[in-house]
């Protein structure tokens, strides 16, 4: 008995530490992907800028970086507090195309996060509008 209560304790005590240095590298797995959106005509100079532009029109900010050693790969990223961890961060992998349309792919450890993908993706297209619209949306390929 004293085994099987030993054993469960540290399973519990396993799957509390899991998360506890998550890289993003491990978020951005199929695992914990969200959504996906295929050829946004937006690039990423484009999407730098529209992020600052909501960020002025609505004080909502995101950060854009470049994936080091790599001109095809970026990301936006959304965290609660400035030093949240991975596990606490919503991550949108962009994949520039040669046609300088992007593919994002959403990516977030914590379930139930659409509505915050949603207005990270409207803040990207839209960068006037504070609360989440999909008037941008390339019908196509909408999915959720």
């Amino acid at each position: 008995m004293k085994t099987v209560f030993a054993l469960a304790a540290l399973a519990v005590l396993t799957a509390c530490a899991s998360t506890a240095g998550l890289t993003v590298d491990q978020l951005e797995t199929d695992r914990y992907l969200v959504t996906e959106r295929r050829r946004l005509p937006i690039d990423f100079p484009q999407v730098q800028q529209n992020l600052f532009k909501h960020a002025e029109a609505c004080g909502r900010t995101y950060v854009f970086e470049m994936v080091p050693n790599e001109s095809a790969f970026a990301r936006v990223v959304s965290r609660p507090a400035s030093d949240a961890g991975w596990e606490d961060s919503i991550v949108l992998s962009l994949t520039r195309l040669h046609n300088r349309t992007v593919n994002v792919k959403a990516y977030s450890y914590r379930a139930g996060q659409m509505d915050r993908v949603h207005e990270m993706l409207t803040a990207m297209m839209k960068p006037d509008a504070c609360e989440a619209n999909t008037s941008w949306e390339n019908k196509l390929d909408v999915g959720d």
